[in-house]
């Protein structure tokens, strides 16, 4: 069963030391992509190269199946996605007072799934639950987007964390996605307490500066959204887990979600994939209640009820 719970606490967050921003750009710090396969309208769809432009527009759900990825010389296949649940939290206020420019048609700041929007507007609940549920599936057209604002939140100032039900291993990889492929995205990896590793890297997908289309991403989809800027296809590269880790003094461990600050203003879906299925990594105790509180809860409702029978 799918869990998407999410849970808002509305302050801004301080940023985190880490050891260093890592630029993930095609031929840094990126794992290369050697082929894609998507299922649309149940069929599957091979890529053995990135698309040209876009290729197909429409609204309809085109997920990523699987990927084929070069690691260090060894072709690895990566098909097991980390979508059991997950759950946002601190949210910055700055962004559920910010609009789209009046005039250019849309859009402002929300989440976009196949056709329908959830604007960061409508409040936090309705925005927050909408980009935790991005997670709970592969579909590429089920995004994030910042289009034409009004006002940008405050540089330097965490967007939200967003938490996952289940925790990722080093060895696990992952993808994000970007509309148009030319913005960056920066993302740190979160303790089992829900608060930044210490030293660890930042990653910060497509690089430090905006640039040309389809140029800061590894792989462009050539799939775009009919309603949400046909003319720009998702792009997305793919970095190992590992990299938070990776030159520094910080003993790598289980990463349960990550901070997003989103100063590049990109259009993003976030992946998590591995070799092997999540039901093997530990589940998230900032999102699972203790089996001992569990059982006590349990323990005063049976007590309650045999209390009521007498």
């Amino acid at each position: 069963m799918k869990m998407r719970p999410y849970c808002f606490l509305m302050f801004a967050i301080p940023a985190a030391t880490h050891a260093a921003v890592l630029n993930v750009t095609p031929g840094v710090n990126n794992v290369p992509i050697q082929q894609v396969v998507f299922t649309v309208n149940g069929g599957d769809v091979v890529q053995n190269s990135p698309a040209s432009g876009v290729t197909a527009v429409g609204d309809g759900e085109v997920f990523l199946k699987s990927l084929e990825v070069n690691d260090g010389g060894t072709s690895v296949t990566l098909g097991h996605f980390n979508i059991e649940g997950s759950e946002v939290r601190n949210v910055n206020p700055e962004l559920v007072s910010i609009s789209g420019t009046p005039g250019t048609g849309l859009r402002g700041l929300g989440v976009f799934d196949n056709g329908v929007v959830t604007a960061s507007t409508a409040g936090a609940s309705a925005f927050g639950s909408a980009l935790a549920a991005t997670t709970t599936n592969t579909d590429l057209r089920n995004f994030t987007y910042y289009d034409f604002l009004t006002s940008t939140p405050t540089q330097g100032v965490p967007d939200y964390d967003l938490l996952f039900m289940r925790a990722m291993k080093p060895e696990d990889y992952v993808i994000v996605s970007e509309r148009f492929g030319n913005t960056y995205f920066e993302i740190t990896p979160l303790k089992e307490d829900g608060t930044p590793y210490a030293g660890a890297n930042v990653l910060r997908f497509g690089g430090s500066t905006t640039g040309p289309a389809y140029s800061v991403y590894d792989w462009n989809s050539g799939y775009a959204a009919a309603g949400s800027q046909p003319d720009q296809a998702q792009a997305f590269s793919v970095a190992s887990v590992s990299k938070f880790f990776e030159g520094t003094a910080v003993t790598p461990g289980p990463v349960y979600g990550f901070r997003i600050d989103n100063d590049g203003e990109a259009d993003t879906k976030i992946f998590v994939v591995g070799t092997n299925p999540f039901s093997d990594n530990p589940y998230n105790p900032q999102l699972v209640p203790e089996p001992s509180a569990f059982l006590l809860g349990v323990g005063s409702l049976l007590g309650g009820l045999f209390r009521r029978r007498r």
